[in-house]
């Protein structure tokens, strides 16, 4: 494995309800299948940015979870140097020789200088993070100029428009525990106008899709999204951090959820929001 930047230590006092993938192999595959889904509604491509337009020399990513994404970005351009951040240590698996890892916290300051990386880039882990805005705005101060921020994230509150009642309840409850630790569910619709007031970024782009946990959808590489995102969430009902809080609270509450889920006529779908922006290249922009 290639080198491991000392960062502070891991600790379970985190927002965080699945397991890390340093800690379990089940999730490092579904943060891999979730990975290779959305690289496929991609088109093969890392971001819908063009990131190839650069081209990247530094790329950081935040939340790097199981490294997926981050192998992939070496590989792309093994000329970059490529550092993989998270709150829990990378799993231990190959990864190319130009990926650094580094142990760190997105709630806290990170310890990069500003205007350094070609790329900054988080998938589906600013809804973690509590005080997601300042989190965003601490990423963005990391951009050097004409690079690239690139943040993809969800909308919880499509869950709870569209789920039936036991899934309804359960997404309530979950809200309740996430804005109690200052954290926003529907931080990914909220990214475009975040990064607009800072005056920092041109070409601000969003595009947002709806992914059916049934599968059927529009097209295959959605329906492939949906799949992989009902995956996760009929596993966040039996994750550690969601019992001790006591979202799921009754054996009936939780079976009722677990039939909605499963249900081939299931209903539930979730917004999904793939943001970009370019930094500013003039050299005031801060």
């Amino acid at each position: 494995m290639s080198s491991q930047i000392p960062g502070p230590a891991h600790t379970d006092d985190r927002v965080y309800m699945m397991e890390s993938a340093s800690e379990s192999d089940g999730e490092m595959r579904r943060l891999d299948e979730l990975h290779v889904a959305v690289k496929r509604y991609f088109n093969g491509e890392l971001s819908l940015a063009p990131i190839t337009d650069v081209p990247p020399r530094k790329i950081l990513d935040l939340g790097c979870g199981s490294g997926a994404w981050a192998i992939d970005a070496a590989t792309q351009f093994p000329e970059a140097e490529v550092i993989a951040l998270d709150i829990s240590p990378l799993p231990n698996r190959r990864i190319p020789a130009n990926i650094s890892f580094k142990l760190a916290d997105l709630t806290q300051e990170l310890d990069f200088e500003k205007g350094t990386f070609d790329i900054v880039h988080a998938r589906f882990v600013i809804f973690h993070v509590s005080d997601g805005e300042r989190a965003v705005k601490r990423a963005a101060e990391l951009v050097k100029p004409g690079g690239f921020l690139i943040l993809e994230d969800m909308d919880l509150m499509s869950v709870i428009r569209t789920g039936g009642y036991a899934v309804k309840q359960h997404v309530l409850k979950m809200f309740e525990l996430l804005r109690s630790r200052g954290v926003d569910p529907e931080i990914g619709r909220k990214f475009a106008g975040i990064l607009s007031s800072t005056g920092n970024f041109v070409d601000v782009h969003i595009h947002s899709i709806t992914v059916p946990f049934s599968g059927v959808g529009p097209d295959d590489t959605t329906n492939e999204l949906g799949r992989a995102f009902k995956k996760t969430w009929v596993q966040l009902e039996g994750a550690d951090a969601v019992r001790r809080d006591e979202i799921a609270n009754a054996p009936s509450a939780t079976q009722e959820y677990y039939a909605e889920m499963m249900s081939k006529d299931c209903k539930v779908a979730l917004d999904l929001h793939f943001c970009w922006v370019r930094r500013n290249k003039s050299k005031d922009s801060c």
